[in-house]
């Protein structure tokens, strides 16, 4: 499974984050251990608490995410041995610590947090080269589960150039933007530029503009007043992308950008643009309907489950219990070695007894994350759908394009081009 983590602090916001259910399908809260508390606000207020008064430490949290492989079906165990090893392999055996299920757009995945203060020196852990250690446990899982290794984990010089950080991620998904379809695009531009004024070019085409930025000396602005880094955005290093850009200094300025986007002309496919973001949202609100149907009547599922194994397990104690006698049976029961058989077949069976219904769970787990997984393939066709009307919609702007590049009377329709023609956006 794919291992990302991170230092962190503010525990109010990672607890919210973690137990957010807007973003998520299902949360479940699977460990709590080593707090005071039994909740997981309370938890990581523990944690902070103790940084603030003990240590000068201002990220106690050590957060980890748990990705295994979409197709896989990936049971409680394997996760919890997993946390087992990043505690082991990052010196934080013995740690409190906190694991949290996500379940969302037809995956599991999980989120570990562990406490980096010492409670008997009273310091925080140190984590040095936790990102190489994290990397060596993944491909470890992946091969100790026969699952694919990714081509990123098998070596670094084929990893994906269309990964986007966290920060990246958040930041688009504010926006309601793809960050992977974005640098895809903007690396795209690249590729097909072998200079400054290709690129500027094959930007100005897709509504982005090359400007000069305050701290950068390269950046791409976009049309809504994004501002992104060329270096960032392309995968390539600060010296390369100098050798072929060159200096910045006759480049606009990041408000001059902002401006030039201002003054775009947007009217010729605002209008067909909105036609097809109706018709496309109105088969997003209907899929998002089932969607929605279909989690909660998972939920129910599930709590019938639970209620039904608790129940069950309430039924099995109490006749596990019913066979230790009081008075003197119980009495006779101790003599004569009878009551330490029975507490041993007890205990077989309570154990038996948890593992059946951690089994039983974990299909309906499986089963549920299946049918959702259907909807979520038929929200992947709508979007591909909607990328299919942007390339026709592209097609007719650039014959209107070569329509207008064609010799005119007037010097204003004359200098018309691409730039003032920008491309709709469809994010779904």
């Amino acid at each position: 499974m794919i291992l990302k983590a991170s230092q962190r602090g503010h525990a109010a916001k990672l607890a919210a984050h973690l137990l957010d259910q807007r973003d998520n399908d299902f949360v479940e809260v699977h460990a709590v251990s080593g707090f005071l508390s039994d909740d997981v606000p309370g938890a990581f207020r523990e944690i902070e608490t103790i940084a603030k008064c003990g240590t000068k430490c201002r990220q106690p949290f050590f957060a980890v995410s748990l990705s295994p492989p979409a197709e896989t079906e990936t049971t409680i165990e394997m996760f919890e041995q997993a946390a087992q090893r990043i505690a082991e392999v990052n010196g934080l055996t013995g740690q409190p610590y906190v694991l949290i299920f996500h379940e969302k757009e037809g995956r599991r995945h999980a989120h570990l947090v562990i406490s980096r203060i010492d409670a008997e020196t009273m310091t925080a852990k140190n984590l040095s080269h936790f990102k190489n250690r994290l990397k060596t446990l993944s491909c470890h899982l992946f091969l100790e589960h026969g699952w694919k290794l990714p081509s990123g984990l098998r070596d670094r010089t084929q990893k994906s150039p269309t990964n986007v950080t966290l920060a990246e991620w958040q930041a688009a998904k504010r926006r309601g933007k793809n960050a992977i379809d974005q640098k895809k695009l903007i690396q795209q531009c690249w590729a097909s530029s072998d200079s400054k004024a290709g690129f500027e070019t094959a930007l100005k085409e897709h509504g982005y503009i090359l400007a000069q930025g305050n701290r950068r000396s390269h950046v791409i602005v976009c049309h809504d007043g994004e501002v992104i880094a060329v270096p960032r955005a392309t995968g390539q290093k600060t010296k390369a992308v100098r050798e072929r850009l060159g200096e910045a200094d006759n480049l606009p300025s990041v408000e001059d950008a902002m401006h030039q986007h201002t003054k775009n002309v947007r009217g010729q496919f605002e209008c067909m643009a909105g036609e097809a973001r109706q018709e496309l949202s109105q088969k997003r609100r209907r899929l998002e309907s089932e969607r929605k149907a279909l989690i909660a009547r998972q939920k129910t599922e599930r709590a019938t489950l639970d209620n039904g194994q608790a129940a069950r397990w309430k039924k099995e104690s109490d006749v596990r219990a019913s066979r230790f006698k009081a008075g003197l049976r119980g009495l006779w029961q101790r003599l004569n070695g009878q009551r330490r058989k029975l507490a041993e077949q007890n205990e077989r069976e309570a154990y038996e007894a948890l593992q059946r219904d951690r089994q039983q769970r974990q299909r309906l787990i499986n089963a549920q994350i299946r049918e959702r997984q259907q909807i979520d393939r038929q929200r992947a066709q709508l979007r591909q759908e909607a990328f299919g009307l942007i390339s026709d919609m592209r097609c007719d702007r650039d014959r209107l394009i070569a329509k207008l590049s064609s010799p005119k009377p007037t010097t204003r329709r004359r200098s018309q081009t691409a730039e003032n023609i920008p491309v709709p956006d469809f994010e779904l």
